[in-house]
């Protein structure tokens, strides 16, 4: 009998999903059947990503469609969407054996909890990736809010009968709460699509000196980057560094004005979300990867990781998760804030045109979602 999988994408719009669909797609092939639930955005998302066959799953719709732009519409918005998921509870119940919860952000995780409260034999799991403390950068009230988020997740997650944790840190912390270890599970991160990474070819209309991928915000490092290129600039006065990546209304409107109020106009060029076909050629047809990430939590760093298989050179502050990752010289690192030793190594490449990493390209094959995804798959399969 197949095994009836429910997923929660409900507060998904702008989420990086390819890593949940392809291992749907693992899933599928061994006889899972699946439904999503989420709105018309995210539907068009799955639709466009090409990943799945989106005939082969059921998708329960969230009628609630207004576009998430900022981090208090993330909160409104979401916890909108969880009430109008809890007023039909009762369509929910009895139906699946999993429940399973791609992040344990608390909009993510509250259906789900509920949904175990009111369903005794359903099996709720969920990926545990990131850890929020108290204060980070960025909006002292926002980063509150996400702490204070954070901690009523943590409860909530007691409720699970199955969590998958990323890195060893993630995992103490759970266990350091008392969080059963036999409930837990740890699987890492992978690369989005090994394969696409193997098929990109260059593009000059892709072509920058340096990419960054990721969220515009500043836990990442994006005001950093600028002070790295207002020095590189005074050696290379064309460098173009490729912002790739979604980012709220406010901060992108902010991180603009600061581009231009530094003169760096022609020198940035904001790209938004693409496709994972155009991501991986921007990587292939350009020459570096900077991702200056300062959050000491950071879980794991898949765009990272993306562009070191990709071979390209990587210049990034030092936090503690690389270790685990990095263990042969496959990245450049620098402490947090040093963004003058990172400007001098960057030129220091661009002198020596030294623009391969052959080091990160033999990551590419020990990183697969295909073998997270047989993880996950082999702990459901177990609780049965």
């Amino acid at each position: 009998m197949p095994l009836r999988i429910l997923i929660n994408g409900v507060t998904f719009d702008n989420a990086n999903i390819a890593p949940l669909l392809t291992n749907i797609k693992y899933w599928q092939k061994h006889d899972c059947q699946i439904s999503i639930i989420g709105n018309k955005i995210l539907k068009k998302k799955i639709i466009d990503q090409e990943i799945i066959d989106t005939k082969s799953i059921k998708y329960l719709e969230v009628n609630e469609n207004t576009k998430i732009d900022s981090k208090i519409k993330l909160i409104t918005i979401g916890l909108k969407r969880n009430f109008i998921l809890l007023k039909e509870i009762k369509n929910y119940t009895n139906k699946y054996d999993i429940v399973h919860c791609r992040s344990s952000v608390l909009d993510i995780l509250l259906f789900p909890f509920f949904l175990k409260c009111f369903d005794k034999k359903i099996k709720l799991t969920a990926v545990f990736d990131n850890l929020v403390p108290f204060t980070d950068y960025g909006n002292k009230i926002i980063r509150f809010l996400a702490w204070f988020f954070f901690i009523i997740s943590v409860h909530l997650l007691r409720k699970a009968d199955t969590i998958f944790v990323v890195n060893p840190d993630v995992k103490d912390y759970l266990l350091n709460r008392g969080f059963n270890p036999k409930k837990i599970l740890l699987t890492g991160n992978a690369v989005n699509n090994s394969n696409l990474i193997k098929q990109a070819k260059y593009n000059p209309k892709n072509k920058y000196d340096a990419v960054f991928l990721g969220r515009i915000n500043e836990t990442k490092g994006i005001y950093d980057m600028l002070d790295v290129l207002k020095i590189i600039i005074k050696k290379y006065p064309d460098f173009t560094l490729a912002v790739v990546g979604p980012g709220d209304k406010i901060t992108v409107k902010q991180y603009k004005n600061e581009i231009k109020r530094r003169r760096l106009n022609k020198n940035i060029k904001l790209l938004g979300w693409v496709s994972e076909k155009e991501k991986y050629s921007i990587l292939k047809s350009s020459k570096i990867f900077l991702f200056l990430s300062k959050s000491v939590v950071e879980a794991f760093g898949i765009a990272l990781l993306e562009a070191v298989c990709s071979g390209k050179p990587a210049f990034v502050y030092y936090l503690p998760i690389y270790k685990y990752i990095y263990k042969n010289k496959e990245i450049n690192t620098f402490k947090i804030g040093d963004t003058e030793s990172v400007a001098k190594a960057i030129i220091k490449t661009f002198k020596n045109k030294h623009f391969e990493n052959k080091n990160g390209k033999k990551l590419l094959n020990k990183y697969s979602w295909e073998k997270i995804a047989k993880m996950e798959l082999s702990a459901f399969k177990l609780l049965f």
